[in-house]
């Protein structure tokens, strides 16, 4: 994250004003233009200072052929951080969610599919989503049957109704009911605990407790294996948005963000890096660790299942957008999409 350099009001101002500005007509702005619209009681050659200074402090940059300033990156985090207002979704926007969400699949996917087309509906951006995670993997439900005297099928079930089955040897025969006696216990003893909760209980037990004490280690194995298996699924849509955008004329900076798109490893690693440390997140540039993403901002937030289960959901656009208006939309889709998600077992 870049830091920043302490603005006096007037350069916050002018600063706010040149994004603004340039956020709309993706016209480098220069001093006249912001006397003009923002500052009459300024003249132009204290507005010019001002610029020069806020380039100086790297907010703001002059293109060669252009007398106009646009925002940097640094620029455009100082924005966001301190001077962007708190907004609300456009009435077309809600609208237009509203709409589509009242109809919508009875299935997980097709409802990631359907809040990632609405998304880049109503932002014009690349839409982003991932499927639902269990953040931390715990245990619902655990069953033992008997296959041969000394074999013992495990039937494992995750938070998120994820099934797993293992076969453990043990050293010597237990019957069904037995079985059955130790299963119960443990899903009083350890349901909604991790692997390494169990690994606590797994110290705790006494020499007595040889074949609890295998079961309970396949349990902690077949979790910690699906945990490093674990693979991040992103849907997108409306790459058709970047065709609007200028920032994407040019080919071989197109081509690089596509490519990305395409390389869904790649895009979920970017995307389980976020750590989240506010309701939305925004990476702005160069910010993004992808040399893809480097002339881009990622805006995301997180949507929820249940407790514990959740995915991101946000967009990839150009630097220059607008951000108050884009977070307003994504929390409004992310916010959707966890109702719809919430209703769909009833």
């Amino acid at each position: 994250m870049m830091e920043a350099t302490p603005l006096d009001e007037r350069k916050q101002r002018i600063l706010k004003a040149v994004v603004s500005d340039y956020t709309l007509t993706g016209v480098p702005v220069g001093s006249q233009v912001l006397a003009a619209k923002y500052f009459i009681a300024l003249s132009s050659a204290t507005i010019r200072n001002e610029l020069a200074d806020l380039v100086g402090t790297g907010y703001l940059h002059q293109p060669h052929t252009s007398a106009g300033r646009i925002p940097t990156d640094r620029g455009y985090r100082y924005f966001v951080d301190f001077l962007m207002e708190a907004e609300a979704a456009s009435p077309t926007a809600r609208r237009t969610v509203k709409q589509e969400f009242e109809t919508t699949p009875r299935s997980v996917d097709g409802i990631l599919e359907k809040a990632a087309m609405v998304l880049a509906q109503v932002t014009e951006n690349v839409s982003l989503i991932t499927a639902p995670e269990v953040s931390e993997s715990r245990i619902k439900h655990i069953d033992l049957v008997s296959l041969e005297p000394q074999s013992v099928l495990i039937i494992l079930v995750l938070e998120g109704n994820l099934i797993k089955q293992q076969v453990v040897h043990l050293e010597q025969a237990t019957s069904q009911d037995d079985l059955s006696r130790m299963a119960a216990m443990l899903n009083n003893k350890v349901k909604g605990q991790t692997a390494e909760e169990l690994a606590g209980r797994l110290e705790q037990l006494g020499p007595d407790r040889a074949e609890q004490r295998r079961i309970i280690e396949r349990l902690i194995e077949s979790i910690t294996t699906h945990q490093a298996q674990r693979q991040t699924v992103v849907l997108h849509d409306g790459v058709r948005n970047l065709l609007r955008h200028p920032e994407f004329v040019e080919v071989s900076r197109l081509e690089e963000l596509l490519e990305l798109l395409e390389q869904g490893a790649q895009l979920a690693s970017i995307l389980q890096q976020v750590a989240f440390e506010k309701d939305v997140e925004i990476i702005i540039g160069r910010e993004n660790t992808s040399s893809g993403l480097r002339e881009c901002s990622l805006v995301l937030t997180t949507y929820k299942m249940a407790d514990r289960i959740r995915g991101t959901i946000g967009v990839i656009g150009p630097t220059r957008m607008h951000y108050g208006q884009v977070v307003a939309r994504v929390r409004l889709v992310s916010h959707a999409t966890s109702e719809v998600l919430a209703h769909l077992g009833n």
